[in-house]
């Protein structure tokens, strides 16, 4: 049964459940027992991540440093770092001595553990108390404004959080401060939420986290409670693998790391690193990337004038989707597009990629899409950080809307709401339109081929300039027949004239642009691709 008692001087109650469902810090249960198991990965998207690129070649969350906030269990709060599948990882107690806590080290087998993981490169674990975390170590809850929470050990860039709680007359604060170190710092939070139906505010409630679910749907679903900044906002944001919120929760940041590593090591990302990593992105192209299964709706009108239309962006159990890194993946290496300020001529942008914007109040930005045949499905994603002014009590929540229109054949955008856009899209919504969330989610069944633009309008009234990240995947166009494989320079010969543009090329293909040498198409022109070339010689 559980139990209460106070803490930190009588500010917070801590609730504790036992026997069950483990634990807690100040505030909340942490959430117990049971082990995942490799074929999460595969629901991830990681086995498609692998056909695609070559295991050789798939990021494992190398060089990117990472933190877990977790509750107590028996006054323990490490992972076992004896655990086999957490070897060559350095676990950093943040918070004092400890022993080990079952629930911690499945989480971190499932963060970052050798066999259950998508992020078994991570080097480096920073693990905190949740009590600890939130007050003198971390967040610094309950000492004013002057005292804004820690900067987090250099070069980490994910915290997860596989505890959950309630704080009462403090959740706000401390919401405001994990945002506001969540933004100051570049932090990507991965937060679990609760297994069972009642939602509570921390850290779910975060609007700069990922708040994750569990694919059975077996987790509270609802909007942000009242009493806390922006109720009634939709939770949670993803789903992913596991039996309990608590395992799903680190995949999810385990997606973050492989997706940083890959920012940090592509070709051509690795110019672009500061925004390529920034937790904006990471979140649109994480959620963009999702897997939409049967069921899934973010209950557009359909029919009506208001056809295609939602304000409420996700789906009420399963919010944009179920985690796939593979797609993740191919967002993020993808077109960056920054969008136009003029809706005609938009810059053309590829079938996966994303882009940042920067806009005052009332101003859009705009994206064109060639759709060259029949689309099943199309998902795009606009989401943004909650700002701060001075400090952590200075919070500003932009709005930012999307459309996408029709390019008609005389060359001017038309609507595709209401009846007049019945001809061209078979369901989903073509407009989100919430006035709540930091995410807006378009996602469109049945498109028919033609030409479009997105359209990403800043709807609120704050002065100054916001940033939206968005990110975007169509169906992958037709490829052109390539003729005689190993013919690089089109003569109609394979000879030493194509040997030498192969081996110009040799290494991984930069992202978002044309790779004519990786001749059997797994992302990088190596020894396979030669022996192609060489099988069809003459």
């Amino acid at each position: 049964m559980p139990f209460c008692r106070a803490v930190w001087g009588g500010l917070f109650e801590r609730r504790i459940a036992q026997p069950g469902a483990l634990t807690s810090g100040l505030l909340g249960l942490a959430l117990l027992v049971s082990t995942g198991t490799s074929s999460a990965l595969a629901q991830a998207g990681l086995d498609e991540l692998i056909e695609r690129l070559g295991e050789e070649n798939v990021p494992t969350g190398e060089d990117v440093i990472v933190g877990m906030v977790e509750s107590p269990a028996n006054n323990n709060y490490l992972p076992n770092a004896s655990n086999p599948e957490l070897q060559g990882v350095t676990i950093l107690p943040m918070s004092g001595s400890s022993g080990s806590s079952g629930h911690a080290t499945t989480v971190a087998r499932n963060f970052f553990g050798s066999e259950i993981s998508l992020s078994p490169g991570i080097p480096t674990a920073h693990v905190w108390e949740t009590n600890n975390w939130l007050q003198a170590g971390g967040l610094r809850v309950g000492q004013g404004i002057g005292a804004p929470p820690l900067t987090p050990p250099a070069g980490m860039r994910i915290l997860n959080n596989s505890w959950i709680g309630d704080a009462d007359n403090f959740n706000n604060e401390i919401i405001r401060r994990a945002d506001f170190l969540a933004q100051r710092d570049n932090v990507f939070f991965s937060i679990g939420i609760n297994n069972s139906n009642n939602q509570l505010p921390l850290l779910s409630h975060m609007y700069n986290g990922l708040s994750v679910g569990i694919l059975s749907g077996n987790h509270a679903t609802g909007d942000t409670i009242g009493g806390i900044d922006g109720a009634g906002r939709m939770k949670p944001e993803i789903v992913a693998p596991g039996n309990l919120t608590s395992w799903a929760a680190p995949l999810v940041g385990g997606a973050a790391a492989l997706m940083i590593e890959t920012a940090e090591t592509d070709p051509v990302l690795s110019g672009n690193i500061t925004d390529a990593t920034r937790i904006d992105v990471l979140r649109a192209v994480i959620l963009a990337g999702a897997d939409h299964f049967d069921g899934w709706t973010n209950n557009p009108e359909t029919s009506g004038p208001q056809r295609g239309v939602t304000d409420r962006p996700l789906d009420e159990v399963f919010g944009a989707g179920a985690l796939n890194v593979d797609r993740s993946h191919r967002i993020l290496t993808g077109d960056v597009v920054a969008g136009d300020t003029q809706s005609l001529p938009a810059t053309a942008a590829g079938h996966a990629g994303w882009g940042l914007a920067t806009m005052n109040a009332g101003q859009s930005r705009y994206w064109r899409f060639d759709v060259p045949e029949f689309a099943e499905e199309v998902s795009i994603i606009s989401t943004w950080t909650r700002t701060f002014g001075a400090n952590y009590n200075l919070p500003q929540t932009q709005n930012v809307n999307l459309q996408l229109w029709r390019v008609d054949d005389a060359g001017q955008l038309t609507t595709l709401i209401g009846p007049a856009g019945e001809p061209y899209f078979a369901g989903g919504n073509v407009a989100s339109q919430s006035t709540l969330n930091n995410v807006e989610h378009l996602y469109i069944t049945g498109l028919e081929p033609g030409e479009y633009v997105l359209e990403a309008n800043r709807a609120d009234a704050f002065s100054g300039q916001r940033t939206v990240a968005l990110a975007w995947l169509f169906p992958e166009p037709p490829k052109t027949d390539p003729g005689v494989i190993g013919d690089l320079n089109g003569d109609g010969v394979v000879n030493v004239f194509d040997l030498l543009l192969l081996l110009e090329g040799w290494g991984p293909c930069p992202s978002g642009s044309d790779c004519p040498a990786d001749l059997n198409g797994d992302g990088t022109v190596n020894v396979f691709d030669l022996l192609l070339l060489l099988e069809n010689w003459g």
